[in-house]
């Protein structure tokens, strides 16, 4: 009995460039055909069959050219963008010939993960239909896609605008972008280049029809005449209004778990010294009132209108210095109320140090000192870490940085807490430090642990939401996921990990003293 595989379905995408004549190839990861269009067998004769399942370097692509499109593929899965190349392709007919190729991350809900865009290279204004096809591309994932000139007037705006703004593409052609962009985000449209012709990646809010403000990330790339003069303006963005809301909940929820751990901690922190304040209050009441009664003795004996010698005065005396033990008074007065001012101390330093921990912080980066917020997540977290390892403190001299303080709070609290779980994990009484520097433009956070380091298949998945290897209780695997997010998203910062099993971790967080690339006008 023959059984008959049904031909799959082809994604809208396809039909799509079907119907202006390219090329396409849905791919996966690495590289793998999942799809392929009609217009990609009139191109190099290869069928649907002959190339579905198999590598599309392998087959389709000239030996020579190989190793590039892997490459390609490599840094369109790092995140780079969309770029055209040209290549040398194996016809089914045996013969080659020159193709325009343009590799993508694809996005759209149960498509292939990557895609590849083909053309006959020998066709003139290739680069101009490839852009336009990227364009169609874009708007097939739902990105929105716009172009303004320098005064802001748009001139293109892509169907996506009725999904994520609520307004057709036509009511929005000659309107001035800035209305669309909330007040303190339009300086983020222009956030200056790294360098000339580098799309730069944006977070801002787009006003919607309904009144509701829109968070968007997007990709802006400055488009220059011959002489260098800014002439268009494009931006693709999609809406993460809800990604944004989860990430806020998270980051709360991780505060919480943070705090809840510390609370033991902190009030056997803040309960010691008020314990020993209490006693010392209580012993320094009862020797005023014995000392008040010495005084007492000492007026009526000096007013007394009895007749008593030198001798029988000084015996009274005497006998009730002996009663209330006035030396050792003397001698210990001095060290309780020592000890009283130390806890009351100790305890204005705890809270200094919650103060400062959980700061609300600015709306904006300000610049601040994290030397201060390091020596304060120490104060609050030692009670919780001193009884597993000895914590250190190496701070270097550090200028200003310009950061929102309380979310790196939030970070250095994570990465001493969880060394402290790595020590204690080992069994042995160990040791964190944390280190700061300054490198070139930037400064340097290290937390260095003697824990038992981290194995090579958590450290790739260390960083993924929810991911964690720590018993019920004590972690939710949502605070390196927040490291990550507030250094690198937040702060244009790096975080490098290395660990040796057996011996230890180190977390560097390298973060711009001066904040996110500086803005500029465009």
């Amino acid at each position: 009995m023959t059984t008959v595989v049904p031909t799959p379905t082809p994604s809208p995408v396809a039909v799509l460039l079907d119907g202006v004549g390219a090329g396409y190839a849905g791919l996966d990861e690495d590289g793998t055909v999942r799809e392929w269009n009609a217009a990609a067998t009139a191109l190099l004769g290869w069928r649907a069959a002959d190339v579905v399942g198999r590598d599309l370097a392998e087959l389709v692509v000239a030996p020579q050219c190989r190793g590039e499109l892997r490459a390609r593929l490599r840094e369109v899965r790092a995140g780079a963008d969309p770029a055209p190349s040209e290549l040398r392709a194996l016809h089914a007919d045996g013969g080659q010939l020159p193709v325009e190729v343009l590799l993508g991350p694809a996005g759209w809900p149960g498509g292939s993960a990557r895609y590849a865009v083909l053309r006959d290279a020998g066709e003139r204004q290739v680069l101009t239909r490839l852009q336009e096809e990227n364009r169609l591309l874009t708007a097939a994932t739902g990105a929105l896609v716009t172009q303004h000139e320098p005064d802001g007037r748009l001139v293109y705006v892509s169907p996506a605008s009725l999904h994520v703004l609520g307004v057709e593409p036509a009511e929005l052609l000659g309107v001035d972008v800035h209305g669309l962009v909330h007040p303190d985000d339009v300086q983020e449209l222009y956030r200056r280049e790294p360098d000339p012709g580098v799309p730069v990646e944006l977070a801002l809010r787009l006003r919607h029809a309904d009144g509701h403000w829109v968070w968007v990330e997007a990709l802006r790339t400055l488009v220059r005449d011959a002489a260098g003069t800014v002439v268009e303006v494009d931006l693709s963005a999609r809406d993460v209004t809800d990604r944004r809301a989860r990430d806020e909940q998270s980051s709360r929820e991780s505060k919480l778990e943070s705090l809840g751990r510390l609370s033991a901690g902190l009030a056997h922190e803040i309960n010691s010294p008020i314990q020993f304040v209490g006693d010392n209050a209580r012993f320094l009441a009862d020797s005023y009132g014995e000392l008040l009664t010495l005084i007492d003795t000492y007026r009526s004996l000096l007013t007394s209108g009895q007749p008593m010698d030198w001798d029988e005065r000084v015996a009274a005396v005497r006998r009730l210095e002996a009663e209330i033990d006035v030396d050792d008074l003397a001698a210990e007065i001095p060290g309780a109320v020592e000890q009283t001012l130390a806890g009351i101390e100790r305890v204005a330093t705890v809270v200094r140090a919650m103060k400062t921990f959980s700061h609300p912080g600015h709306a904006e980066q300000v610049y601040a000192d994290l030397n201060e917020a390091l020596t304060a997540t120490v104060t609050v977290t030692r009670h919780q870490v001193h009884s597993v390892a000895d914590l250190q403190l190496d701070l270097g001299a550090l200028p200003p940085v310009r950061c929102h303080v309380a979310e790196l709070n939030q970070v250095f609290l994570n990465l001493v807490v969880n060394a402290a779980d790595a020590v204690e994990d080992t069994g042995a009484y160990g040791s964190i430090r944390v280190s700061t520097a300054v490198d070139g433009d930037s400064v340097t956070v290290s937390v260095t642990d003697t824990g038992g380091g981290i194995p090579d298949d958590v450290r790739r998945r260390m960083f993924d939401p929810f991911f964690t290897t720590k018993d019920v209780g004590r972690g939710s695997g949502q605070g390196l996921p927040l490291v990550r997010s507030v250094v690198q998203e937040g702060h244009g910062g790096t975080v490098t990990v290395t660990s040796e099993v057996g011996v230890g971790s180190t977390f560097t967080l390298r973060l711009p003293i001066d904040g996110l690339p500086a803005r500029d006008s465009a």
